[in-house]
């Protein structure tokens, strides 16, 4: 709405929301290639908690050892990673047992049709990433592609991005596109989260970004606004 009040041109044929939105949009309209029901739900972390819980419970494992809070950080943790149960490194007892709580998870979600956030993302991923025709499709139908708060994206949106937006030379098809991404690597405190500043430099050398825009006055800083703000305090 704001977007529309702004622009002199209609904003209908955009996307426009968070990684998660956009994927949830795409995946209700290719959810049969997806392997989901049409009316599929999505779990939040509340939701997820309780699944990982029934899990461990079917299971029969010791929450003692298995924390329900800290497998879901595992389960989501390894999917923002791209990392399907498969993909893991299971170096030791506890890690296979993590990987084999996963699988059931996944299993479990499948079954009852339903999606956690990081599914979203990585569901959506690997369905570009294995079918040509869907992704040369949105290749095409994105002719501008902006990315905001770049510096807190992971390593799975960076790689879901370049899906849609491949980098110059990794496109079977020659298409104009033009991508922008705006972020301040002195931001980057979400690493705790999976968020990889390391992004932003390898978005400058595989794009081939050959102009740097940098904001270096901090606006929100003047002397004005800190007095007043101080003022408040």
């Amino acid at each position: 709405a704001r977007l529309s009040a702004m622009l002199p041109v209609p904003v209908r044929g955009m996307w426009i929301g968070t990684f998660h939105g956009l994927c949830n949009r795409f995946l209700r309209a290719h959810w049969k290639l997806a392997a989901l029901p049409q009316a599929f739900q999505i779990l939040d972390s509340a939701d997820q908690l309780s699944a990982v819980k029934r899990v461990i419970k079917a299971m029969g494992l010791d929450e003692q050892r298995f924390v329900p809070r800290q497998v879901a950080w595992f389960i989501s943790g390894s999917k923002e990673e791209g990392q399907r149960p498969k993909d893991v490194d299971a170096r030791d007892p506890h890690t296979r047992k993590l990987v084999e709580v996963y699988q059931a998870y996944e299993d479990q979600c499948q079954r009852e049709g339903v999606v956690d956030f990081a599914e979203l993302m990585l569901r959506t991923y690997e369905l570009l990433r294995d079918n040509a025709a869907l992704r040369e499709h949105y290749q095409r139908r994105f002719a501008h592609v902006l990315v905001d708060e770049f510096q807190d994206t992971n390593r799975l949106q960076y790689r879901w991005l370049k899906m849609f937006a491949p980098p110059p030379g990794q496109s079977q098809r020659q298409v104009e596109q033009s991508v922008f991404a705006v972020g301040d690597d002195d931001q980057s405190i979400y690493a705790f989260r999976g968020a990889r500043v390391g992004n932003m430099q390898d978005f400058v050398r595989e794009f081939g970004v050959e102009r740097q825009i940098k904001l270096e006055q901090n606006y929100r800083s003047y002397s004005n606004i800190l007095d007043s703000a101080n003022a408040l305090i």
